[in-house]
């Protein structure tokens, strides 16, 4: 599977989109669009934070993380578990719609999910 065409894909079905990538468990970028250093800076970032809060999740018996909304001043970053650590991050203007994004970042994880496991 083209994991950049599927990313490219979302970002142009998703109005307000700055941009997606698939990110490693270690916070590497597998694919971005656009190729953004900020953008896979960010995927590293947040790596630490969806393994903690997956911890989390199963550590307490609420199983483990599907997406996860974060809202910035700015931005709002949506991320979807694939599998095995991997994650979809997909980053909208603030004003773009939210839900629209979290739905079609669950389509896209799910097409990919068997490339994951």
């Amino acid at each position: 599977m083209n994991f950049e065409a599927e990313i490219v894909k979302l970002v142009e079905r998703c109005p307000g989109s700055r941009g997606a990538a698939i990110v490693d468990p270690d916070g590497i970028a597998v694919a971005s669009t656009p190729a953004d250093r900020s953008l896979e800076a960010l995927g590293t970032e947040l790596a630490a934070v969806v393994a903690g809060i997956d911890r989390a999740g199963r550590e307490f018996d609420h199983g483990s993380l599907e997406q996860v909304s974060v809202w910035t001043e700015d931005r709002l970053m949506i991320l979807t578990s694939l599998a095995a650590g991997y994650f979809l991050l997909l980053v909208l203007d603030r004003g773009a719609l939210a839900g629209k994004g979290r739905l079609l970042s669950r389509l896209v994880g799910a097409r990919l999910y068997s490339e994951f496991v």
